[in-house]
């Protein structure tokens, strides 16, 4: 069987799982037309990413503790914005058009970049869109369903600007604790983190330093996807080794 249809067929038990909580080994044999050991080792997989926990003849999903309201999540604000301002730095002149994630980090991310010379910036975050939306900059949404307490989009389906480029992409993250990559708490999401990543020239990921102690439902990417991760002092030996393996970190 070819690998690509192993991790599609994980992505749908994922999907599936994320749906409807716990699903049973007989049922997924059914759905996939393959062997009861095919999906074990399948769970095996997903168990070690930290997607579900294993039972007899079932799996359930690990659930995530919800996160607040993204305008509640003021309890790093110092060092969010010590990992802000340095990350604003890395935006040159010849940086036009921006591609910029959601949550608290890259609203207040987007409250800094006002200032800059005009610049073409795309978003799915209404936080980034509020606290943009009088600038002089050009403002694109990636539009979607609407997500109150992440005060964003989510779209899973096609594309809205196939054709753009980004200089550069500032990405956030969830909680990483025990994964080797960056991460978010939705499918939906992490879908459209991927696709940004892919039409991007210089990769950014912002995370402060209380994502290490937490988890996350799906990783987007591994480190090495990422140019630069800038994040706040104190984060764990083992994490500043694994990162700057792959990538530049930075900490404030």
């Amino acid at each position: 069987m070819k690998a690509t249809e192993i991790s599609q067929r994980r992505k749908e038990i994922t999907e599936l799982l994320y749906q409807k909580k716990e699903v049973k080994v007989h049922e997924l044999v059914k759905i996939f037309q393959v062997s009861d050991e095919t999906i074990r080792k399948d769970l095996t997989y997903l168990a070690n990413e930290g997607v579900l926990t294993k039972h007899h003849g079932k799996a359930t999903l690990i659930k995530e503790k919800e996160l607040a309201p993204v305008f509640q999540r003021t309890s790093q604000f110092s060092e969010k914005d010590k990992i802000t301002q340095t990350a604003l730095n890395f935006i040159t002149n010849e940086d036009y058009s921006i591609g910029l994630d959601q949550g608290s980090t890259i609203a207040l991310l987007a409250k800094k970049i006002v200032s800059l010379e005009k610049k073409q910036l795309f978003t799915s975050s209404l936080a980034a869109i509020t606290q943009l939306a009088s600038s002089h900059h050009k403002l694109f949404c990636f539009g979607g369903e609407y997500s109150p307490a992440d005060m964003a989009f989510r779209n899973s389906g096609r594309e809205l600007y196939p054709d753009i480029q980004f200089d550069v992409c500032f990405l956030g993250s969830s909680g990483v604790k025990n994964r080797k990559g960056f991460c978010t708490s939705s499918l939906i999401d992490a879908e459209a983190k991927r696709r940004m990543l892919k039409k991007t020239n210089k990769k950014i990921i912002l995370l402060d330093n209380t994502k290490f102690e937490k988890t996350s439902l799906v990783q987007v990417a591994p480190w090495s996807e990422a140019d630069i991760v800038i994040s706040s002092k104190g984060i764990p030996l083992d994490y500043q080794r694994m990162i700057s393996a792959y990538a530049h970190l930075i900490l404030v």
